[in-house]
């Protein structure tokens, strides 16, 4: 009733529990791992398009110098006033410095492709820049005529619109990478996007199926604390009943005490006055031993005295509670029952052999003990055979945890297919003519029961009997 008390704990439900946190767990390494590879590609994306704006920028600078040098030496070349020259030294100055910036941007982060187109672009500028020193050297030697032959040959614009149109692929080209990166910048927050959309509806789904979890384990514990309340009512009425039978049983064992004071006191005592008064006829000679009547009456008070006697023994055994084990010696125990039986053993010329060597000592109720020695031992001196010497053999045997005590004799035996499944009975006698009460066997049979042995026996009429006798060591 009490293991009916403890929750049953649900392995499905557990089960379940571990696995929702181990989703949640893997969605936020999943997702953290999702987020930080996409922050990365964004911030290579982002790297990529300041690289190509930069470059936009650079070749913006370029296209704008080589105009303002164009317009210095077109200036310079209508008014011949160096004034005007001024835009073009500027540009002398500075594109060198734009075309380096340029070069080692796109050497060291583009293709080689755009490597070639940037080489192709800085082959124009310095054949335009060579173009235009030229017609401002013949300007100043006031080599007129040649400079119109110059301008006029339309080699200069040629190499101006080389130089824009060459500018204005590579700013396309630059253009289009911005454009591509800033697509992959866009398509990488949208991903995001939809991983933390997707991570806050799994959270969502779990809380909520946890807080299901919750609400019903909370509906479980308060069923089961009401029926651990219906069930303590019942333990406590339980209990009041079992006070009850304690009562009850008290008393009938206090009236099983009483009739056992009966027997012993009440009965015994006229029964051993008759058993006495017949003594006295014998001895006074008052009584014919011969006359089958006397002979009657004193065998009848004698066997209704031991039985008696037996149905003492019974009762205390059956009143007498918990006995307490002990460690008890074996070799010790049969020299007490050899001292206590040493008449018997001495007018039947018994041998007793004892082998406890492997086993001698072992725990158990020594007044149990001594009970069932006394008993195997008187029954094989009683029922010996007449025709050899009697001989009994006792020996143990230590087998794993258990210990086995075999008691052999050599006497009558016993028909086991006649009497095999009355062997243990109480009140059971396997030989006619002898004083047999029944009570011994019955009584060993108990006593090794009581001690969570068992008892077997092996015997053969005219040859002897075994008894074997296995008790946890």
């Amino acid at each position: 009733m009490l293991n009916a008390l403890k929750p049953n704990k649900n392995p499905h439900s557990t089960r379940t529990v571990q696995l929702l946190i181990l989703l949640i767990m893997s969605a936020v390494v999943i997702n953290g791992c999702l987020f930080f590879h996409l922050m990365r590609q964004n911030k290579e994306s982002m790297r990529k398009k300041e690289l190509n704006e930069n470059a936009m920028v650079l070749v913006r600078k370029i296209l704008g110098t080589i105009k303002d040098a164009e317009m210095g030496q077109r200036g310079y070349l209508l008014t011949g006033r160096s004034k005007y020259i001024l835009p073009y030294t500027k540009a002398l100055r500075i594109i060198s410095g734009f075309q380096y910036s340029l070069t080692s941007l796109i050497k060291a982060h583009f293709d080689n492709r755009s490597i070639q187109t940037n080489a192709r672009l800085n082959s124009l500028i310095t054949a335009k820049l060579i173009e235009l020193k030229k017609t401002i050297d013949l300007k100043d030697q006031n080599k007129n005529i040649q400079v119109l032959q110059l301008i006029n040959s339309d080699m200069g614009e040629n190499d101006m619109n080389a130089i824009r149109k060459m500018c204005n692929d590579m700013l396309d080209v630059f253009y289009v990478n911005v454009r591509q990166e800033d697509q992959k910048v866009s398509e990488t927050l949208a991903m995001t996007e939809i991983s933390i959309s997707i991570f806050s509806v799994l959270v969502i789904i779990v809380i909520t199926i946890m807080r299901v979890k919750l609400y019903n384990r909370r509906r479980k514990n308060i069923r089961l604390f009401e029926e651990l309340a219906l069930q303590n009512s019942k333990l406590i009425t339980q209990q009041q009943e079992l006070k009850g039978l304690s009562i009850d049983f008290s008393a009938r064992n206090a009236e099983l005490e009483h009739f056992t004071h009966i027997i012993s006191h009440d009965l015994r005592g006229p029964l051993s006055n008759m058993i006495s008064l017949i003594q006295i006829m014998e001895e006074d000679g008052l009584a014919d031993e011969t006359d089958p009547v006397f002979k009657m009456l004193k065998n009848a008070s004698l066997g209704l005295f031991r039985k008696l006697d037996d149905l003492i023994i019974l009762l205390r055994q059956r009143q007498g509670g918990i006995l307490l084990k002990e460690t008890i010696s074996l070799s010790q125990l049969l020299g007490e029952v050899k001292i206590s039986h040493k008449m018997e053993i001495e007018r039947s010329g018994t041998i007793i052999e004892a082998d406890f060597i492997e086993a001698d000592e072992l725990l158990f109720v020594k007044i149990y003990m001594q009970s069932i020695l006394q008993n195997l031992i008187s029954n094989a001196i009683k029922y010996r055979d007449p025709l050899r010497t009697n001989c009994i053999i006792l020996k143990t045997y230590q087998e794993g945890d258990t210990l086995r005590l075999n008691i052999t004799d050599n006497g009558r035996g016993i028909d086991m297919e006649k009497y095999g499944n009355e062997m243990f009975g109480l009140f059971k006698t396997f030989h006619t003519g002898l004083d047999s009460h029944g009570i011994g066997l019955y009584l060993v049979k108990k006593q090794v029961v009581e001690m969570n042995g068992n008892i077997t026996v092996q015997s053969e009429t005219g040859k002897g009997t075994t008894f074997s006798i296995t008790v946890p060591t």
